[in-house]
C-alpha cells in the first residue's frame, strides 16, 4: 500500500455522513485561538472539514471561509442551518487564496494528514502567504508520544513498507454497518513538529502540548 492523498479524500468522502454525527464541537485549543479575534476580522479554516470549528468563530462575529480536498465533508458543512461560510473545495498545499487577505488562518487538525513532508511545509507557507503581515496561524497535529498508537504504527510499517516513515500510521474508522475505513495519520515527535515550523517563514509566538496533541500559534513577520 502506498500513501496517497486520493486514498485520503476517497476515505473522508465515504465516512463523512457518519463522521459528522459523531466529531460536532470544536476544539478547546481553537475556542482558545479565536480570542485573538475581533468581529469582522476574516480567519482561513484550512482543512474545514465539517465545519465544527469554522462554526464557532461565526458565532463570535468573525469572518469565515471554509477550504476541504474532501466534497463529501463541504457537504455536510454546508448543510448547517445556523451556518454560512464562503466553502471552497480545494488543497491547502496550493490555496486558490488571494495573498496578504486574512487575519488568520487554522491549520488544526490538517498537517498530521499530509502525507509528503515536503507538502507539510508548503501548506504552512501557503497559509503565510494568504496572511496579512501580523496575522496569525494556529497549527496542530496529533503527538508521537501515545502509547495507545504502538499497534497502529506497526500496522502503518506493514501496510506502508518501503514508503512507510517513522510516525506513519493508519487508524480504523469503524462505520455503523460494519465497514472499516483506514485513516492515515503521521505522528510528531516534539522535535519534528519543531523542525517542521522552523522550515516554514512563520515566526512561532506559542507553543504547548494540549489533549495528546502539539500545537503552535504562528505569526507572519511584520
Amino acid at each position: 500500500m502506498k500513501k496517497s492523498k486520493d486514498s485520503i479524500i476517497r476515505t473522508y468522502d465515504a465516512i463523512a455522513e457518519n463522521f459528522d454525527a459523531t466529531r460536532y464541537l470544536p476544539w478547546p485549543d481553537t475556542k482558545r485561538f479565536a480570542e485573538h479575534f475581533s468581529p469582522g476580522q476574516l480567519v482561513l479554516d484550512l482543512g474545514c472539514g465539517n465545519g465544527r470549528d469554522l462554526r464557532y468563530f461565526e458565532g463570535r462575529g468573525i469572518k469565515v471561509a471554509g477550504l476541504d480536498f474532501s466534497l463529501g465533508q463541504l457537504s455536510t458543512a454546508r448543510r448547517k442551518p445556523d451556518s454560512q461560510p464562503s466553502l471552497v473545495l480545494g488543497d491547502v498545499v496550493q490555496l486558490p487564496f488571494k495573498g496578504s487577505m486574512a487575519d488568520g488562518a487554522l491549520l488544526g487538525a490538517v498537517l498530521h494528514h499530509i502525507p509528503a513532508a515536503g507538502e507539510r511545509t508548503m501548506a504552512l507557507n501557503e497559509a503565510l502567504r494568504c496572511l496579512k503581515p501580523g496575522g496569525l496561524c494556529l497549527a496542530g497535529v496529533w503527538a508521537a508520544e501515545q502509547a495507545k498508537f504502538k499497534d497502529d504504527l506497526v500496522q502503518g510499517k506493514f501496510e506502508f513498507q518501503h514508503d512507510w516513515e517513522p510516525g506513519d500510521m493508519l487508524l480504523d474508522w469503524k462505520m455503523p454497518d460494519g465497514r472499516v475505513f483506514k485513516r492515515y495519520y503521521h505522528l510528531f515527535t516534539e522535535k519534528e513538529f519543531d523542525r517542521l515550523l522552523a522550515g516554514s517563514g512563520f515566526d512561532v509566538a506559542e507553543r504547548w502540548f494540549s489533549c495528546d496533541n502539539h500545537y503552535a500559534v504562528l505569526k507572519k513577520p511584520l
